[in-house]
Order: structure tokens, then C-alpha cells, then sequence
């Protein structure tokens, strides 16, 4: 009966860590759950990002784009409607091209600079950026 009486013991000893973690468990959960949530969901910052990104850049630095992508050789009307395209149709080929321009033309290399004046003449000719 001794052997036996040790084999109970351990069982009782078993199931009383057992119940214990499952109840610490259960209360850790409990607390989680009252805790105010600190973080936003995705969806809200997915939204977020989207409205700051539909408000585009401030003024100053959109004529600056204006004025480089005039400098390297697009017409007013394409920088406009590319511009557009930049805020509304982020994903368009049109957009793109003009992020790519836009963002050559802030940088000094006359090197990339001379390699985009093919790109730019697709722009223009292509038709691309048209609404």
C-alpha cells in the first residue's frame, strides 16, 4: 500500500500544478482583457496612412517637384496631371515614372539626370500620364 499511497500522492501533486497553471493562465487572460488597448488595429492605421497620404505634401515642396520636373523636361500639363496621379493613383505606371523623375532630379547626378531624358520623352510621348 505504501507504493500505491506514493503513486496517489503524485497524481494529487500533478493535478494540483496543473490546476494551478491553468488557473494562473485564466487570470493572466482576465487581466489582459481589462487592460485598455494601447495601439490602434491595423485597419485604423492602414486608414491613417492612407488620409495623410491623400493630404500629399505640403506646398513648398510640391512647386519644388513642380520646378525639377519642368527643369529635366516635362510639360506643365504632364507635371500636372503626373502630380495628380502621384496623390490619387499611387499604383499607375504614371505615378511611378514621376516618383522616379521626382526623385532624380533632387539629387545632383548629371549622370542620372542624361539616362532619364529617355524616360522622359516616353512620358511625354506616350501619353501615360493623361487623364
Amino acid at each position: 500500500m505504501g507504493r500505491n499511497a506514493g503513486i496517489l500522492s503524485m497524481k494529487h501533486v500533478l493535478f494540483v500544478i496543473a490546476a494551478v497553471s491553468v488557473w494562473g493562465g485564466v487570470a493572466r487572460a482576465d487581466a489582459l482583457s481589462h487592460m485598455p488597448e494601447t495601439r490602434g488595429t491595423l485597419s485604423q492605421a492602414l486608414h491613417s496612412a492612407k488620409v495623410q497620404a491623400h493630404q500629399g505634401v505640403n506646398h513648398q515642396e510640391q512647386r519644388t517637384d513642380e520646378e525639377n520636373l519642368r527643369r529635366i523636361g516635362l510639360s506643365a500639363e504632364t507635371v500636372r496631371d503626373g502630380l495628380w496621379a502621384v496623390s490619387h493613383r499611387p499604383h499607375s505606371p504614371c505615378a511611378q515614372y514621376i516618383r522616379q523623375l521626382t526623385a532624380d532630379a533632387k539629387g545632383s547626378s548629371a549622370a542620372l539626370l542624361q539616362s532619364d531624358q529617355r524616360l522622359v520623352t516616353y512620358v511625354e510621348n506616350s501619353g501615360i500620364c493623361e487623364r
